[in-house]
């Protein structure tokens, strides 16, 4: 194939790749979500996660550890530390292998709201051994753990993203790019017009002076385990 024909390819791909970008709604697929797979596949779409979420349950994209739930109040402290529980039980699998290293932000998130905490913030809980790490599944943490994250002051100022409102889903999608792509120049562009319950996100991201529909998430991915 010749660099004409080479170009033009690449011309066809990204014009379907922006094309297909316009027309998905990010909100308006979490709010029509029916289990957490759905709520998975919405933001392996919209932040372009290199990953099929039906083939893994937990994983590490980028240095950050997803933990998708469905629809959970992450607003409510009791729900929160038993989802944030289940994260550091991974994050803990990660600090016994010695690649604590892959994993450096948690995001937890459902169809309505979105967490994102620097996993240096759980040091003390994921190094230490007063916590059942072997004796329970990471769906069903240590009630002590679930208790002493409920009790830690991390949740009081973790800030939760109400994706239903256009500013906390601009500032969350924002600051989700960056930590994705650290070394990649990205501005995030909102698209305003409304499309029903929801609007758009569009990223450029300046890389070599070209641009790209969303911002690269291709490093890393490994499955941490299921559930």
């Amino acid at each position: 194939m010749g660099a004409w024909e080479e170009q033009a390819k690449r011309t066809t791909q990204n014009r379907k790749l922006w094309s297909e970008a316009q027309q998905f709604n990010f909100i308006h697929a979490l709010q029509n979500a029916t289990n957490e797979e759905e709520v998975k596949a919405a933001y392996v779409r919209e932040f372009s996660l290199p990953v099929k979420t039906q083939e893994r349950h937990d994983l590490v994209v980028d240095k950050v550890l997803f933990e998708f739930k469905y629809s959970v109040k992450l607003g409510d402290t009791e729900v929160a530390a038993k989802v944030i529980a289940q994260g550091i039980y991974y994050i803990n699998r990660l600090f016994k292998k010695g690649r604590l290293c892959e994993a450096e932000y948690l995001v937890v998130a459902d169809k309505d709201e979105a967490r994102l905490f620097k996993v240096t913030e759980f040091q003390l809980f994921y190094e230490s051994h007063e916590y059942q790490w072997d004796n329970f599944r990471p769906s069903s943490p240590d009630p002590k753990l679930i208790e002493a994250v409920k009790n830690s002051k991390i949740l009081e100022s973790n800030r939760i993203y109400r994706l239903t409102f256009q500013d906390d889903l601009h500032l969350f999608s924002s600051r989700l790019y960056k930590v994705l792509s650290p070394s990649t120049t990205v501005r995030t562009i909102l698209n305003r017009q409304r499309w029903n319950a929801g609007f758009s996100i569009v990223t450029e991201a300046n890389t070599n002076g070209g641009m790209r529909v969303s911002a690269s998430a291709s490093k890393n991915v490994r499955s941490i385990g299921s559930n």
